[in-house]
């Protein structure tokens, strides 16, 4: 029943009052919709109790903190994620009670940080922390791995229990896959490489975010199309790069630096069906659940988010924007990107350039940059290409790079740019059959 609870919950969508959504996203938007005008003093108030927290820590060491790992990572951790996480407060008070005037760009970045980001993860993370576990914890990730095991492994190098994560991303959004990702990573459930790969090419973006920002760029009749075309091109990524450098130079051991264990052998694998066989493992990890273990494994969610990858995304969220807006270094990391799409001969490539380095960053600041295309060709490849492209710094590099998961920011840059190269082969022919 908790597995079925958590399933309905991140996967099964319905409509309340003409809005699609699962249960989660009809929840986090209630919550956004009521606490609209407080969001920010709700970050602040979260970026205080952070920092007091863990400035506490450090001076008093207590024995429970300092003896339990995750919280000892949270709390404590190394200097430089300490004053990252610092900053975060500041930053916060000036959205809050800033002077436009005086600090009027730096605002301009940090307001779409703390009120668009920060604020919509800080209610995203307690939710999800509560919901997490009935889909993790209570057997249906046992139960699915016996059924896609004989299909993921050949076609994507990854375990059966891999499609949770898929499909947590694809109906829900890619941080659920991430953090879903480190979750098992850290329990020895999927291998560095296994992982890694997770993460680049399978923190999938969720539906509804696709429609949102196809909606955005006024391109809602072209939904179906760019629906296809977008996950074609996952699909099709998701064969390939598991199979090349870097991903495949990544060690295919668990993070204590043991080797990958071969798929065990299972007793049950003859004389029983393959649905008993399922439910018999599913049941086996459901029974050892209490209610201390769900609580234990809410708080184990819950707190790497409040303490580490919101005050993160504040800090370096509101940095890279600022450095975008001031300096001509987006022009310049474009040029690559920019001379491919010239040399297939996409029409607005300077522009639609400049949209794809941004979507590194962030999906949403990409595509209100890309309000400025004019063409329907380069608006539909401006969605399609910083959807495929999956990595971007402030949803998924952040929550990667406070987890244990094996993949480091020149990796994410060079696996970024891959997809984005490789989904032109399939998308510019695409741009010209739908809109020619």
């Amino acid at each position: 029943m908790p597995s079925f609870f958590g399933v309905w919950s991140f996967l099964v969508p319905f409509s309340i009052q003409g809005e699609t959504n699962t249960l989660i996203g009809h929840v986090k938007e209630f919550f956004l919709d009521k606490l609209q005008a407080h969001l920010g003093v709700a970050v602040v108030a979260m970026c205080f109790f952070v920092v007091f927290s863990s400035i506490m820590a450090i001076s008093l060491k207590p024995k429970w903190i300092m003896a339990d790992e995750h919280l000892y990572e949270s709390l404590v951790g190394e200097p430089f994620w300490l004053l990252v996480r610092c900053l975060s407060l500041p930053i916060a008070m000036f959205v809050v009670w800033g002077d436009y005037t005086t600090f009027g760009v730096f605002l301009k970045c940090a307001v779409m940080v703390v009120n668009h980001l920060a604020a919509r993860l800080l209610i995203l993370s307690i939710i999800l922390a509560l919901a997490a576990p009935l889909l993790l914890d209570f057997g249906l990730v046992q139960f699915v791995s016996v059924f896609m095991s004989p299909i993921m492994r050949p076609l994507f190098k990854l375990p059966g229990r891999s499609c949770i994560d898929c499909i947590a991303s694809w109906l829900g959004s890619s941080s659920m896959a991430v953090v879903i990702t480190a979750k098992m990573h850290k329990g020895k459930h999927y291998s560095d490489r296994e992982a890694a790969v997770m993460v680049a090419s399978f923190s999938l973006a969720g539906v509804y975010n696709i429609y949102a920002v196809t909606t955005l760029l006024m391109m809602s009749h072209a939904f179906l199309h760019i629906l296809f075309s977008t996950y074609l091109c996952m699909f099709l990524l998701a064969i390939i790069l598991p199979r090349i450098w870097p991903l495949r130079s990544i060690p295919d051991s668990y993070i204590d630096g043991s080797p990958r264990e071969q798929m065990p052998h299972d007793p049950l694998r003859h004389g029983t069906s393959l649905v008993r066989r399922a439910f018999i493992h599913g049941m086996d990890k459901a029974r050892h659940m209490t209610v201390k273990s769900y609580l234990k494994e809410s708080i184990w969610i819950l707190v790497p988010l409040i303490y580490s990858t919101i005050p993160l995304i504040i800090t370096v969220g509101t940095t890279l924007l600022l450095a975008a807006e001031l300096t001509p270094i987006v022009k310049v990391l474009a040029t690559p990107i920019t001379s491919v799409l010239q040399g297939m001969g996409v029409i607005e490539a300077v522009r639609l350039g400049d949209s794809v380095v941004l979507a590194f960053v962030d999906h949403y600041i990409a595509i209100v940059t890309g309000l400025i295309l004019q063409t329907q060709k380069a608006r539909f490849l401006c969605i399609c290409l910083t959807t495929a492209g999956l990595i971007n710094l402030t949803e998924v590099g952040l929550h990667v790079w406070h987890s244990t998961i094996p993949l480091k920011f020149w990796q994410m840059g060079v696996i970024y740019f891959m997809r984005v190269t490789l989904s032109l082969i399939v998308l510019v022919p695409l741009a010209e059959l739908f809109f020619g």
